[in-house]
């Protein structure tokens, strides 16, 4: 941090699943404040529910005296109480919204406010929360419909991976999309379906599908294109082989609040090509293509780009990502916005 020294802040960090960017702002937290773990575990069913939300009013009843600050990643249930509780006792809460506590894709059954109940839980927490902490200008927008008179930062998404170079050579006319796709709804969302049709088109390049349950989705995997490689979900650390070596990184996504994996692929020099949806486009800028859900379209961009290749500025794509999505800029933001709650 620089200036002035800032009294350490206790925080009580509150999260349904431990991902690679909810981990990221722990470790960021925990750089400059002293920040407990409190782990809500995200379970089927309105009773179950309601057990774990009562677990957690005790331990706020008993612990929540000792915290300066409630941080919650995502709106849901396991928001309402530790905001709630800030608001009662005068102390400072922070909700990070992520996206899918700001959607609802009705025909996919995807996003919060499917659920009138849920929804409540979450649009509560977004209107008692001294702010929140949005995720791109997409995002953003919708929690201010949401909660119009609660104040709101924007603070982007960040790549933890560090970027090879200027150049990189191992790269191979190979199409990847990455996402974790387990059921029928991610498929759908990730627009899996649209990136195996447009590979039927180009037969003669190779296409890669990582983060696919292949035995979950068997039923919708029966006639791939030959050119089609599919692998199960890999550790983090083995990402980088595959981005590696892709030319083009497509996600045609039907619903994407940031996209996390476009940046990561990008900061390898991968060319995206995107849909119009949710925040892509701000990830992306000006250094890859917007396509509209049409696979001969997106075939022929696909090609284009290809052939030119030797054209491509990989290191303007990877630039993009240094300017706008690293995690000194995330850690930068956050701490001052926590320094001067």
């Amino acid at each position: 941090m620089s200036g002035k020294e800032v009294k350490s802040k206790s925080i009580l960090f509150t999260y349904t699943g431990l991902s690679s960017f909810v981990k990221n702002d722990y470790l960021l937290l925990s750089s400059a404040h002293q920040v407990h773990k409190y782990h809500f575990s995200p379970v089927k069913g309105l009773l179950k529910n309601i057990l774990e939300i009562l677990k957690q009013f005790f331990f706020l009843l008993i612990f929540g005296w000792k915290y300066n600050l409630f941080y919650c990643w995502f709106a849901d249930y396991h928001s309402f109480l530790p905001v709630l509780f800030a608001r009662i006792f005068r102390k400072k809460s922070v909700v990070v919204i992520g996206g899918y506590d700001v959607c609802r894709i009705r025909k996919l059954k995807y996003g919060a406010f499917c659920s009138p109940f849920r929804g409540w839980f979450c649009a509560k927490s977004m209107k008692m929360a001294s702010i929140i902490l949005t995720v791109s200008n997409h995002v953003d927008r919708k929690a201010k419909a949401i909660a119009p008179f609660t104040k709101r930062t924007m603070v982007y998404n960040c790549v933890t991976m560090e970027s090879p170079g200027e150049t990189t050579p191992f790269k191979t006319d190979t199409i990847l999309t990455v996402g974790l796709i387990n059921n029928e709804r991610t498929y759908q969302l990730k627009g899996i379906d649209t990136f195996i049709e447009t590979a039927r088109l180009l037969p003669g390049f190779r296409f890669e599908i990582v983060g696919i349950n292949q035995s979950k989705l068997a039923h919708k995997l029966g006639n791939l294109p030959l050119n089609i490689t599919l692998y199960d979900k890999v550790k983090p650390q083995e990402l980088p082989a595959f981005y590696l070596k892709a030319k083009i990184y497509c996600q045609l996504s039907r619903s994407e609040s940031f996209g996390v994996s476009i940046a990561e692929a990008m900061t390898f020099g991968a060319f995206p090509i995107i849909t119009r949806e949710g925040g892509m486009p701000e990830v992306v800028g000006s250094v890859g293509a917007l396509v509209e859900r049409d696979t001969h379209s997106i075939a022929k961009v696909i090609s284009e780009i290809l052939l030119k290749h030797g054209s491509v500025d990989e290191n303007e794509i990877k630039m993009q990502i240094k300017n706008h999505f690293t995690q000194q800029q995330r850690a930068d933001a956050i701490l001052h916005l926590i320094d001067k709650l």
